[in-house]
């Protein structure tokens, strides 16, 4: 059996910290390639997950992981650390391609790539505004044209509107946006629901509590909604004030961080998800995982009016309706829960529609850009 080509995925979480992008397409890689993920540099004082992975996010046979560590803060001396030891990771582990989602930070690994005749490829998944420091930010703006013109097997946006800005750029862009392993959602849902559903009205919501999103939003439906359960999953920066905030709300709890089976254990027991983001440049951009995982919960979600979750929602309006406000919100909430036959054909929707998102289908487009021409070996 001939030996497999070796990629260096730079990735961006930690690998086990959370789920995501990243992990689900290394994951998915591992199938066709020996995937060698390189970890973030950590800062000190890295701020820890909004989630707990208790599996280690089960890592696939093929995936060998780097642990890294930064004695620098985000600034000129962590990005030159980074772009150096970057560089080392992809010249010095017999990789044939490698796997970036940084605008800076592997500028040189990509120069290298292009230089030896590697392929790289580059996947624009979220904004710079998602940086905490402003120059990182800033670096970042000015290196994303440079990165998407440097990757040899293209660039990949995760959204509509992230392939319009990647297109002013470069030429060579496409569109795979984000998804759901199907197989692995559909075994963690067996699991769950063994048990009875509550008979109350569940409205759930799962993800990081990050500024980007409208906790408000949510405990003003809350509120008008006393007759409806609202399941709160996941933690993070807003984790403090949002419990303070809930604590009059009897309707309203608030699970801690989960580990993604669990996370799929209170989907499986709720009637209707939300994605309450604020909108902004950077929502306005996202392609929410959450999505996707609502969806293969067969359960209808409602979000607000940030661009990419228009545009899904014009392709599947019953699986994604859009509320502005919290009582919009509200108004939607109350008409599921008085019609029982628009509900249920709303999660038959969802399981239709999460179909074309399932990662044993994006992934396999992302193999095809991977591969040198004509199969043969890279470089």
């Amino acid at each position: 059996m001939p030996e497999r080509e070796k990629i260096a995925f730079i990735g961006p979480v930690v690998w086990g910290s959370v789920w995501g992008h990243g992990p689900e397409l290394a994951s998915h890689l591992s199938g066709s390639f020996e995937i060698d993920w390189f970890d973030p540099l950590l800062p000190p004082g890295a701020e820890k997950s909004s989630f707990i992975d208790t599996q280690a996010y089960l890592l696939p046979r093929g995936v060998r992981v780097r642990r890294r560590n930064c004695p620098f803060r985000p600034g000129a001396r962590y990005g030159l650390i980074m772009e150096l030891r970057n560089l080392w990771a992809v010249a010095s582990g017999g990789a044939r391609a490698m796997v970036t989602y940084y605008p800076v930070g592997t500028l040189l690994a990509l120069l290298w790539c292009r230089l030896t005749g590697k392929r790289s490829l580059f996947v624009y998944a979220d904004r710079p505004e998602i940086i905490d420091s402003p120059l990182a930010r800033r670096a970042s703006r000015f290196g994303l044209r440079a990165t998407a013109r440097l990757a040899t097997a293209g660039s990949v946006a995760t959204s509509g509107p992230l392939l319009e800005d990647l297109k002013a750029l470069t030429a060579r862009a496409e569109l795979i946006p984000n998804g759901v392993n199907l197989a692995k959602a559909t075994d963690f849902l067996a699991g769950s629901r063994a048990g009875n559903k509550n008979s109350r009205f569940t409205v759930a919501f799962a993800g990081a509590f990050g500024e980007w999103v409208d906790f408000e939003l949510v405990l003003r439906a809350a509120a008008a909604c006393r007759w409806a359960r609202f399941v709160l999953i996941g933690d993070g920066p807003q984790g403090d004030r949002i419990r303070e905030r809930a604590a009059g709300l009897t309707n309203v709890e608030l699970t801690g961080a989960l580990s993604h089976e669990q996370v799929f254990g209170q989907l499986a027991h709720a009637d209707i998800c939300l994605i309450p983001f604020t909108v902004n440049a950077l929502t306005d951009r996202v392609c929410p995982v959450k999505l996707f995982e609502y969806w293969a919960a067969g359960r209808p979600v409602i979000g607000t009016p940030c661009r990419e979750l228009r545009r899904l929602a014009a392709r599947a309006p019953q699986a994604l309706l859009i509320a502005r406000t919290a009582e919009e919100t509200a108004g939607l909430l109350e008409r599921f829960r008085d019609n029982p036959d628009l509900l249920a054909a709303g999660g038959r929707h969802c399981l239709e529609a999460v179909k074309e998102f399932d990662w044993n289908v994006l992934g396999e487009r992302f193999v095809r850009l991977l591969r040198p021409p004509g199969g043969g070996a890279a470089g």
